[in-house]
């Protein structure tokens, strides 16, 4: 390959004058427009362990330390750290294919004729146009793969302002509290992944066992979390806590069901 050619004193991108190696007015790095083979694996070699390392130190400061890259983010300190909605895109992208694997046994959806003495499955099935329970369950795990994902990006914006108003005399803008949203429901996607991968591999005691610890996590991660971010006490932050989280769990049952037997039916 030929010789790199000398980076220009102004952007390639915008024309604005360079003053050190990224343009101040549109942020892209000035590099050689005919890099040798030598440039072209430093700059690989630096994007891919930048962002690997950005990623890493992000998602252990995520689920070891509750609450801390919000308060990053509230701080203005964000280049360091994966920002929220990325965090929340990727673990919610890793969940749900884990999930569509591995389905929570403790969900199942079952139809019965009660107008007969004895509840018959089949007669309930077939009224409302299924040949079988297996077709029935097919379906309903399609409409879940498929809408739970959007329910529940849906339902972010409802737990950021049920924390907006536990917390309104913070004098926090909503979309504060959505990087707070974002960030604690990022941990649950983490905590349901693993569930969903030892509910896959593990027996059925050791996926039970996984899951209490997913519980316990996830509860107290958004109670740690609360507390850390708003500067509450415990005690407060288990109160307003636990009122959010029975409310929003309210939410997340009545928005699923309300997304996802319209469109089980429309998938028959």
């Amino acid at each position: 390959m030929s010789h790199s050619e000398p980076v220009s004193s102004t952007c390639d991108n915008c024309r604005a004058a360079l003053v050190g190696p990224y343009c101040a007015a549109c942020g892209q790095k000035a590099l050689p427009l005919n890099p040798r083979l030598h440039d072209f694996v430093h700059e690989l070699t630096h994007e891919l362990l930048h962002v690997d390392g950005k990623l890493f130190r992000s998602v252990r400061k995520l689920l070891l330390s509750p609450g801390f890259l919000t308060r990053e983010e509230f701080e203005g300190r964000r280049v360091a750290w994966v920002r929220p909605i990325r965090l929340y895109l990727v673990f919610s992208l890793v969940y749900f294919a884990l999930a569509t694997l591995a389905p929570d046994p403790n969900v199942h959806f079952r139809v019965t004729d009660r107008g007969q003495q004895s509840p018959d499955t089949g007669a309930g099935l077939r009224q409302l146009g299924f040949e079988s329970e297996q077709a029935f369950q097919e379906t309903v795990r399609h409409a879940q793969a498929t809408w739970a994902p959007r329910v529940m990006f849906l339902l972010v914006p409802f737990y950021a302002w049920l924390v907006h108003l536990a917390t309104r005399r913070t004098g926090r803008n909503f979309p504060q509290h959505l990087y707070f949203a974002l960030h604690v429901h990022a941990a649950w996607f983490v905590a349901g992944a693993v569930l969903a991968l030892a509910r896959w591999t593990l027996p059925a005691i050791g996926a039970k066992g996984v899951e209490t610890l997913a519980v316990v996590y996830a509860i107290g991660y958004a109670v740690l979390a609360f507390r850390h971010v708003y500067g509450v006490t415990t005690g407060r932050a288990l109160l307003r806590m636990g009122a959010i989280l029975a409310v929003y769990f309210v939410g997340v049952v009545t928005a699923t069901l309300a997304f996802l037997l319209p469109v089980i039916f429309w998938y028959r």
